[in-house]
């Protein structure tokens, strides 16, 4: 009996890491590129409220207007 059921086992072992490493390595990129997009987004962000308040504050000193 153990010498029909080990080539099964050591066949399912193999199969259970592969799926676990697929899984594994999904769920990492996955995450990662989750966290490249919320950066850029981020530093979008960033970029529009820094020239927003660069064009407001260009438009209160600007003395040439007044």
């Amino acid at each position: 009996m153990i010498a029909t059921t080990a080539p099964w086992l050591v066949l399912y072992t193999v199969l259970g890491y592969l799926i676990g490493y697929g899984v594994v390595t999904t769920i990492m990129d996955k995450s990662f590129n989750r966290g490249y997009w919320m950066g850029r987004a981020h530093g979008w962000q960033s970029h529009r409220r820094l020239s927003d308040i660069k064009v407001k504050s260009d438009e209160v000193f600007d003395y040439d207007k007044h």
